[in-house]
């Protein structure tokens, strides 16, 4: 890149006065010095310096050029040190989630070893209150966990992924498009998610507005779990809407949107105290591929 020297050697010029000087500070002779000046100014298709005097000063063309070779020197210098950042990231780190997210988790994790072959990311599941308890205490560095949304401040840090509606989810074999969502939950037995958990406090709260009553044949805290029963035509449930999920591909799941629900499963990011590095770089990726 023999024009950002010798726009680096112009800078010298400016900040230090005269060639000569610049030569001295950036290891060139005065010869070299005045050589790339000269192709500098063919470059710029104008004189840049004074020459008429006993030294050489930079005239009104050159001063006028002085910010902008300052921006195109920084923007090469922060260039470079991104692709000396990519090869620096290295090591291991370990980032929890619930078992409806590690799919998408994992999926980006793969990706990031691409640009991060030094990278080590082991990945570890639980329940969303273990995880944070985990990441608190520094067993993990950080977790993709289910949560209400917060204002946090450091150490703590939680940001909103992606939201997930409830729905209903049925076999299509029992729910033809008519059907509503009422007259299904009262006619077919109910799965119930672990009614102790976030989301099942706000199905048991749906169900009451909705004024029905349900006597769930079991009650899991696993929707991969829930869905494959309502596959065999064992029940019915209500769930959240897995993102990340082709439900609407599945030919052995018909999913209905509840009318006048609004509460959303929120999926985030949270971390606590100082992370390495590596964690921003994983969070980015999952925030890069969600705004697509």
């Amino acid at each position: 890149m023999s024009e950002i020297r010798m726009l680096k050697t112009f800078l010298a010029i400016e900040k230090h006065g005269t060639m000569a000087a610049a030569a001295d500070r950036i290891a060139l002779t005065h010869a070299a010095v005045g050589a790339q000046m000269r192709t500098l100014e063919r470059v710029c298709q104008r004189q840049l310096f004074d020459r008429s005097g006993r030294s050489i000063q930079l005239n009104n063309a050159g001063r006028s050029i002085i910010e902008q070779a300052r921006t195109v020197v920084a923007a090469y210098d922060s260039l470079l040190r991104g692709v000396a950042d990519t090869h620096d990231i290295e090591g291991s780190i370990t980032i929890g989630s619930t078992a409806s997210s590690m799919g998408f988790l994992a999926a980006n994790v793969i990706l990031l070893k691409v640009a991060y072959p030094g990278l080590n990311v082991r990945l570890s599941h639980g329940s969303s209150a273990d995880l944070e308890r985990q990441v608190r205490v520094g067993a993990i560095d950080a977790a993709v966990i289910v949560g209400e949304p917060r204002t946090t401040t450091l150490p703590e840090l939680w940001e909103d992924l992606y939201e997930e509606p409830l729905v209903l989810l049925a076999n299509p074999a029992i729910a033809p498009d008519e059907a509503s969502v009422s007259s299904l939950l009262k006619r077919y037995p109910f799965l119930g998610f672990e009614p102790a958990s976030l989301t099942g406090t706000h199905v048991t709260s749906l169900l009451r507005r909705l004024r029905v009553e349900v006597s769930p044949v079991l009650e899991m805290n696993s929707i991969a779990a829930i869905a494959d029963l309502v596959r065999q035509n064992v029940g019915i449930s209500i769930v959240p809407r897995l993102r990340h999920a082709a439900w609407s591909e599945d030919p052995l799941l018909c999913v209905k949107p509840i009318p006048g629900t609004t509460w959303r499963r929120h999926i985030g990011w949270y971390e606590f105290g100082r992370q390495p590095r590596a964690t921003a770089i994983v969070k980015q990726q999952l925030l890069t591929v969600l705004a697509k």
